[in-house]
C-alpha cells in the first residue's frame, strides 16, 4: 500500500496535535523521545503490516528522517 508524503505528514501532525511540521527539526523539538517514536512506529506496523528494525530506527534524528523511513516501508 503506497502512502504519500502528505499522508505521512498528516499522520504525524495528528499524532502530535500540531499544525505544521519542519522536516529539518529534530524529533526532540516536538517533544518526542525514543519511546514515543517506537510506540508510533509500532502503531504503524500494526496499521500497515510492516516492520521496522532497530538498526533503521536508531539513526532517526529529524522529523524528515522519520517521514522518509515510513515512506520506504509502506511503498
Amino acid at each position: 500500500m503506497a502512502v504519500s508524503s502528505e499522508q505521512v505528514i498528516n499522520s504525524i501532525k495528528e499524532r502530535l496535535g500540531i499544525k505544521e511540521i519542519d522536516r529539518d527539526a529534530t524529533i526532540a523539538t516536538y517533544g518526542l523521545d525514543s519511546l514515543d517514536v517506537m510506540e508510533y512506529l509500532m502503531d504503524l506496523e500494526t496499521e500497515y503490516g510492516i516492520s521496522f528494525d532497530s538498526e533503521e530506527t536508531k539513526s532517526l534524528k529529524t522529523i524528515g528522517d522519520l517521514i522518509d523511513l515510513i515512506q520506504q516501508k509502506v511503498k
